[in-house]
């Protein structure tokens, strides 16, 4: 199986050149404001500087689903994501954000020298929004509740390179990720503690047996 879980996020450096490449504007969003409308009107790329946001839609009948979540480091924007016609997707702050913003179109058309840092930052930005976007899939694609909270947890203990790490969403919001009655995705996380494959306290989790994804 193709080893999915290095999701890279922009580190200080890589910040500082693009910033000095794109020169973005910053902009600060309140808890539970939209950050940014994922539509055909929208050109904008976004750098999440500090805070947590989440890629949601919402069908008709209501159901939130939440597609993606970002840490600070993490890109998102139109040409970025997953996004279809039919349901609206937004980014919306899950706590207090500050965000880069930039044009799309200034992203990808190299300047003048085509400077070897402006076109890593491209191929990073591409590489990593396709390397979450399969993640999302493959989680999606386990059968079970079981399946998709290991398929998960796996991911998440290997991008942190240890065993025992915070959940990057809340337990409400991670139902909502893998799509999934939270009451039941509940009872399979105690299952999980029962039989020692994890041992968990509210987001905290530690990963007690191998699994295998």
């Amino acid at each position: 199986m193709k080893t999915l879980y290095p999701l890279s996020r922009f580190n200080k450096i890589q910040l500082g050149e693009f910033s000095a490449c794109f020169k973005p504007a910053q902009k600060s969003y309140s808890r539970g404001e939209i950050i940014m409308r994922l539509d055909e009107d929208n050109k904008s790329v976004g750098i999440l500087i500090s805070g947590t946001a989440h890629l949601v839609t919402t069908t008709f009948d209501g159901t939130k689903t939440i597609i993606d979540y970002f840490e600070p480091g993490d890109i998102f924007g139109k040409r970025f994501s997953p996004c279809t016609q039919v349901d609206p997707y937004l980014v919306m702050a899950k706590t207090k954000c500050v965000v880069w913003l930039v044009d799309y179109e200034k992203v990808i058309t190299c300047c003048e020298k085509r400077c070897t840092k402006h076109i890593k930052l491209i191929d990073s930005m591409i590489l990593t929004m396709a390397r979450r976007a399969q993640l999302h899939v493959e989680v999606l694609g386990k059968r079970s509740i079981r399946g998709k909270l290991l398929s998960f947890f796996y991911h998440v203990s290997k991008a942190r390179r240890s065993r025992t790490f915070v959940l990057p969403l809340s337990l409400s919001d991670l139902a909502d990720y893998i799509s999934a009655d939270r009451s039941a995705m509940m009872r399979e996380i105690k299952k999980l503690n029962e039989e020692k494959i994890i041992v968990s306290k509210a987001n905290k989790v530690t990963i007690l047996k191998e699994i295998n994804v």
